[in-house]
């Protein structure tokens, strides 16, 4: 009878411990659910306003003054929040989207756009402590730093090889070029071009650039009358691109510039001061100086064959047209008229530098990563391509050094490798990941196994490597380089 007792009372005790246990965990229960919703809510609304402000950011760039673009961006803002918080997500309601706010004053040649909005979430397991619904507020801010940027684009012969879908890379290139300078805004950015084969054409960084200068040429135009042919004179480009940032010298603007090339540099400009042996006409006189670009010509980085020099460095049209002219100051020398002629005949070997003080002394090789290019007299042979080739590529490398470490202009370099149409000397793609210091070469075995290749260099600016497998993909290669350049979250 006692234990029948017992066990009564201990039955009413379970009952008791269980309602009162019940009493605390049913609205933990129901909390946890809750703060559960209103996080994805919370999340779901941050997305679109982040979303919201990238999209208001990107279209700074649409509009031919400050106040279209500003317009243009509130527009955008508004239909990509609306697009990525539907209408009663998870139950909400009363969404509320501030006019999106352009701020161009704060900092100079730096535009933020800051979207903001609240929106009512409903409380289902609180309602039974009276609360029915909460209030999430959030906030997204993009930041759109205006640019000084150089395009340098790769009009060499090998851009005319290889169609895909019946059109050829170099009209491709054109195309998805032209497209690219949707991103950038007038009267804000200041945009250049740089076309390159052998020689290298140069128009200087304007914010009008899309208004036709006194010539009748936009940059777009230029880019249009784009003709491939010649070899790859990648350095002189690149320096012909740097030196017009340092001419501008702006100091506010973001300092840009975008390298799409289709293979290794093959060529570069360098100072013959002491010709020894003009065999070829006794009568050449340079004036103790002899500049241009010595070349390989034979269509890949052979050990030997066909070079050539001294071909003009520079030329004032974009196309082809002057690729393979001689410089002026050979006047009467046999390369004037057949500049195949010149090495190793009419020219002694390589300097060990170009034109513009890059060394062409490095460690790279092309069939050996473990013999270091070291600038011998045996290795700066003209009628070697690919000594050529390789004293190019050092000298591009040490150009892209001297650009990232300016303190002052802090460029970034970002790089295009074009796939598909050089075979036989396609685009070295760790290269331009060096050129541009893509965070991707930190710890990257495929990097660091050349002795050329280094990780990540500390303490210079960081660009971003894109790669396009063919033609066909230069587009979406262009807009990964653009959404990196123009727009970034900033709070």
């Amino acid at each position: 009878m006692a234990m029948r007792a017992t066990r009564n009372r201990e039955r009413g005790f379970a009952v008791i411990m269980t309602a009162l246990t019940m009493m605390v965990t049913l609205p933990l229960v129901g909390l946890a659910v809750d703060l559960s919703i209103l996080y994805l809510i919370r999340a779901k609304l941050y997305q679109a306003v982040d979303a919201a402000a990238l999209a208001g950011g990107r279209a700074l760039a649409n509009g031919s003054t400050p106040a279209a673009q500003a317009s243009s961006a509130v527009t955008a803002a508004t239909t990509f929040f609306n697009a990525n918080f539907p209408t009663g997500y998870w139950g909400t309601s009363n969404i509320a989207l501030a006019p999106p706010t352009v701020d161009s004053i704060s900092t100079p040649n730096y535009r933020t756009v800051t979207v903001s909005a609240t929106v009512t979430a409903p409380l289902f397991f609180l309602r039974i402590l009276g609360q029915n619904s909460a209030q999430i507020s959030v906030s997204s801010q993009a930041g759109r730093r205006d640019v000084v940027m150089m395009l340098v684009l790769d009009r060499s012969s090998s851009m005319t090889t290889y169609p895909y879908q019946g059109t050829t890379p170099c009209v491709w290139m054109i195309q998805d070029a032209q497209q690219f300078l949707n991103y950038f805004a007038p009267g804000r950015d200041m945009i250049g071009l740089v076309v390159f084969g052998s020689s290298v054409f140069t128009y200087p960084p304007t914010a009008t650039f899309t208004t036709p200068d006194a010539n009748g040429n936009t940059v777009a135009s230029l880019i249009g009358n784009i003709a491939c042919g010649g070899n790859t004179n990648s350095v002189e480009a690149m320096y012909q691109a740097y030196n017009q940032l340092v001419v501008t010298n702006s100091t506010t603007r973001a300092n840009i510039i975008v390298l799409m090339t289709d293979g290794r540099p093959n060529g570069f400009t360098g100072n013959y001061t002491t010709p020894t042996n003009l065999v070829k006409n006794a009568n050449c006189t340079v004036g103790g100086q002899l500049i241009g670009e010595v070349e390989q010509w034979a269509g890949g980085p052979y050990a030997t064959g066909e070079t050539s020099g001294l071909s003009i460095e520079t030329t004032t049209v974009v196309n082809a047209s002057r690729d393979g002219q001689a410089p002026s100051n050979t006047s009467g020398c046999a390369m004037d008229s057949n500049i195949a002629w010149a090495p190793p005949t009419d020219l002694s070997q390589m300097p060990t530098a170009d034109v513009h003080g890059n060394s062409i002394i490095g460690n790279y090789s092309i069939n050996n990563p473990n013999a270091p290019y070291n600038g011998t007299p045996d290795n700066r042979n003209l009628s070697s391509p690919q000594q050529i080739e390789v004293a190019s590529v050092n000298a591009l490398d040490n150009m892209g050094i001297t650009i990232r470490q300016n303190a002052l202009l802090s460029p970034n370099i970002y790089t295009l490798a074009l796939e598909g149409n050089a075979p036989n000397d396609p685009p070295d793609t760790l290269l331009l990941r060096k050129m541009a210091n893509d965070p991707s070469m930190q710890n990257d075995p495929s990097a660091t196994a050349q002795l050329f290749w280094t990780q990540q260099n500390p303490g210079q600016t960081v660009g971003y490597f894109a790669d396009a497998p063919n033609a066909g993909q230069l587009s979406a290669a262009f807009n990964s380089i653009a959404e990196r350049i123009t727009v970034r979250l900033s709070k």
